[in-house]
This record gives C-alpha cells, sequence and structure tokens, in this order.
C-alpha cells in the first residue's frame, strides 16, 4: 500500500494530525481540572467538540456527497490549524474562560466532523475496496504510533514548555495534514455534482436514508451497535484514565503521558496481531477482543502504581484498536461507494450523541461517586457486548472473506 502515492501522503497526514490530537487530548482536560478542579467541567469542555456533529452530520453528509472531497478535507484541515492557534494565543494571554474554549473547540469539532466524512470517502477511492481491511489496519497503524509517542512527548512538553507551546503543537500537527491533502491526485469520481444546492428538503432527506442505511439489514445493524460501542468506551475510557491520573494515583502530567502512551504500544500489537488473524472467524475474533479490552480495563481499575495501569491500558487499546479495524472495514465492505458519505455521515449523528453521553458519563460518575466506578461499568458494557458477538451466527465466517452482501 505504501508504494501507492496517494496512499502514502494520505497516511503521513493521518499520522502528524492523530499525533497533534494527542497532544491536545491531554493537554485540555488536564488545564481545565488544573484550574477548576472539577471533572465534570472537564468533561462540558470535551462535549463542546461533539456539538457540532449532534446538529449537523446528516447535510454534511449530503453536502459532501456533491462537491470534492479532498478539497473539503483540506478546507477543514486549514480551518483546525486555524481555531487551534486562536486557542493557543488565548492561553499565552492568560485568558482562560471556559465558554471561550468551548466555543472554538465548537467550530473545532465542526471542522473535524467535515475533515472525517470526506477523509473516512476518499479511503475506497484511493486505495480500492479489495483493500479496506488492510486499509483500516494502517490507519490504525497511524493511531498507533502517534498514541505511542505523543502522550509520552505531550505530558513532556506540558511540565517543560506548558500548554500554550503544547497546544501549537497540535495547531502545526493539522497544517502538515492539509499540506498532504494538497499533494494527493484524485480522480473525478471524487465529484459527484457540484451544480446541487448547499441545502435543500431532498438533501435532509438523503441524509434521514443514511441513517437507515445504517440498520437496513441484520448486518447494518450489528455493525451499527458495535461502532457506538467502541466510541462510548473510547472517549468515556480516555477522560477517566486522565481523571484517575490526577487525582486517584496523583501522577505527573508526563507521568500521565506514559500511561496513555501504553494505548499505543498495544495499537502497534494489535496491528501485526490483525495480520495474522484475517482468517478468524468475524464473530468469535470480535467477542474476544472485547473481552480482553474489559479485562484491561478491569486492571487499570485496581492498579496502584503507573505500571500496572500501563499494562492495563496496553490490553484494553491493543483489542479495542483490532475492534475497531474489523467493525470499520466491515462498514465500508457493505456499503456502495455512492452511498459512503451519507452513511458516514449518518454514523458521525449517532456517535456524536454517543461520545456526548460518554463524556458526561464519564465526568459526572467521577466527580459524585469516583472514577473506578465509572471504568468498571464500562467494563461490564464490553463483557455483555463481547456474549453478543459470539452468538452472531450470521457472522461466522472469516474478517478477510466479509463480501458486500448485506443479507
Amino acid at each position: 500500500m505504501f508504494k501507492e502515492r496517494n496512499f502514502l501522503f494520505l497516511w503521513l497526514g493521518q499520522v502528524v494530525s492523530i499525533f497533534g490530537g494527542r497532544f491536545s487530548e491531554l493537554v485540555i482536560p488536564w488545564m481545565v481540572l488544573q484550574i477548576t478542579h472539577s471533572p465534570m467541567k472537564a468533561a462540558l469542555v470535551a462535549i463542546s467538540t461533539q456539538i457540532a456533529p449532534l446538529f449537523l452530520s446528516l447535510p454534511a453528509g449530503v453536502i459532501i456527497e456533491q462537491r470534492s472531497k479532498k478539497k473539503t478535507a483540506m478546507y477543514a484541515e486549514f480551518i483546525r490549524t486555524v481555531t487551534m492557534t486562536l486557542l493557543v494565543i488565548i492561553i499565552m494571554a492568560e485568558k482562560f474562560n471556559l465558554f471561550l474554549i468551548m466555543t472554538i473547540l465548537l467550530v473545532t469539532g465542526l471542522a473535524g466532523l467535515f475533515f472525517r466524512i470526506a477523509f473516512h470517502s476518499l479511503l475506497p477511492m484511493v486505495a480500492g475496496r479489495n483493500h479496506l481491511v488492510d486499509v483500516h489496519n494502517y490507519m490504525e497503524g497511524a493511531d498507533a504510533i502517534s498514541t505511542l509517542i505523543g502522550p509520552v512527548l505531550a505530558g513532556i512538553a506540558l511540565s517543560k514548555m506548558g500548554a500554550a507551546a503544547t497546544l501549537g503543537i497540535d495547531a502545526f500537527s493539522f497544517f502538515l495534514s492539509f499540506i498532504s491533502l494538497m499533494l494527493i491526485t484524485v480522480t473525478n469520481r471524487d465529484l459527484r455534482n457540484n451544480n446541487e444546492p448547499l441545502w435543500s428538503k431532498e438533501l435532509f432527506n438523503q441524509g434521514v436514508e443514511g441513517i437507515k442505511m445504517l440498520f437496513s439489514t441484520r448486518i447494518q445493524r450489528f455493525i451499527t451497535l458495535n461502532h457506538l460501542v467502541l466510541h462510548f468506551i473510547t472517549h468515556s475510557i480516555t477522560l477517566l484514565v486522565i481523571i484517575l491520573a490526577k487525582q486517584n494515583l496523583e501522577l505527573s502530567a508526563s507521568q500521565t503521558g506514559i500511561l496513555l502512551s501504553g494505548a499505543g504500544v498495544g495499537n502497534i500489537i494489535g496491528i501485526f496481531m490483525m495480520k495474522l488473524l484475517k482468517n478468524a472467524h468475524w464473530n468469535l475474533l470480535y467477542g474476544t477482543l472485547l473481552l480482553c479490552s474489559s479485562c484491561g480495563i478491569i486492571i487499570v481499575s485496581f492498579s496502584a502504581n503507573l505500571w500496572f495501569a500501563f499494562i492495563g491500558m496496553l490490553l484494553f487499546d491493543g483489542a479495542l484498536s483490532m475492534a475497531f479495524v474489523i467493525n470499520g472495514a466491515a462498514r465500508q465492505m457493505v456499503t456502495p461507494n455512492q452511498f459512503l458519505a451519507r452513511v458516514s455521515s449518518g454514523g458521525l449523528l449517532l456517535t456524536g450523541i454517543v461520545v456526548i453521553f460518554a463524556n458526561g458519563f464519564a465526568g459526572s460518575v467521577a466527580e459524585w461517586i469516583n472514577p473506578v466506578s465509572a471504568l468498571l461499568i464500562c467494563s461490564c458494557i464490553l463483557f455483555l457486548n463481547s456474549c453478543i458477538s459470539y452468538r452472531q451466527k450470521q457472522l461466522n465466517r472469516s474478517v478477510a472473506s466479509f463480501s458486500v452482501d448485506t443479507k
């Protein structure tokens, strides 16, 4: 895949973009906790990035179907560069204002919504539908590399340089992603019909149709359920681990970065394991991965020091990253090219709702009870979904042979 120039630039852009995201992922909630001492306020800041997907996912997907995926992704990355730079300036001026920060992150989330839909619609065009499992595995590899290195460097940078300089790295990463998108070439398949209006009742109906497609068959319904579970767990655990590290384990920013990098180690192991397990049966492999991830959360919950928690994060995210690869590839395999954008936008609408709930759940339970209780609830959710996965007889076939048959 890396011999293909377009895919290489897409992949490199993802590496730097996710790498920078790992900086803000640690710095922003850490900064809010440092100033307010409130997990719930940290959760509200995280929720602000999901408001745009909640309201605009449906029209965004249909609009992107009509327009160049490459240009849409480029414009989105440029906007994210500007908004993150503005956030850096505000922090440098020591003008901390929770509402202002949430507003900036709302705009950043809107740009991120358009980027994700356009980017995922580009993947089959650039790499071909026959390589989707490998493509998603390589993209998970981009996440793994960034998650391995990013949190450690973010923790060190936060300790040594402060929040503003650390977030500046995130802003620069969006700019590099913008450059990488400029360097790819896409055929006219990237453009459907640029003469249609930006918004109409028909476009709204097409967006609603994207949601209906997510539940149109038994396989689609199962993939959708697991898509939502994976995102709920990922966003809940990310915030809960930062809260646990700061308030329960009393780790420093650099130590918290090391803890979060355990997820990156697990991701890298998962990439190599995925290569070996492509012929495993879908339901058995997926159920086992969720079970392993559940056990990782339990280890984190009862860890008394950094390194036991590190092992738990390795197991949790290594298994979960493989589950993301399987689920994401299955979604694109059962969806025709012409409907990828609207299905992606429908998925993002549902994801936005789930992520808002996940951050609210993590912040409220951590503040009103304790973060360990919230972690154990997440573990139970994965365990139950693992049991459901084992019982899906229609998915009792190899991951590699999963075809476009949606019946």
